[in-house]
């Protein structure tokens, strides 16, 4: 359940304009349908922020500090620690999405 707070009442301003998207989402059956529709949706730099992003809160759920991350990540694809701090903010004051399912890989999946 998605708290009724400020930050998380994007999805109101969403379902008014695509009121199908989650629905959507919720009909893909696997991986492949996953891959394909999200190919098709997002740019190649959007699918490469969501993975640093989902790798990103699940090192800081480890415990691993900003510093550690930047020389884990490093490479071409620098992160900044203003980055970093964003998505710490939301793992920690966000709707509750990366933990829920930070939890639920770490539970199998289930």
């Amino acid at each position: 359940m998605i708290p009724e707070d400020e930050k998380c009442n994007i999805w109101k301003e969403i379902e008014q304009k695509s009121p199908d998207l989650v629905k959507a989402f919720l009909s893909l059956k696997n991986e492949d349908e996953l891959k394909a529709f999200f190919r098709d949706l997002m740019s190649e730099r959007d699918l490469r922020e969501f993975a640093m992003r989902w790798e990103v809160a699940k090192m800081l759920d480890s415990g691993m500090s900003f510093t550690q991350i930047q020389e884990k990540w490093g490479g071409e694809e620098m992160i900044s620690s203003n980055t970093i701090a964003k998505i710490n903010r939301w793992l920690k004051e966000g709707c509750g999405g990366y933990k829920l399912l930070i939890d639920r890989m770490k539970n199998g999946g289930n």
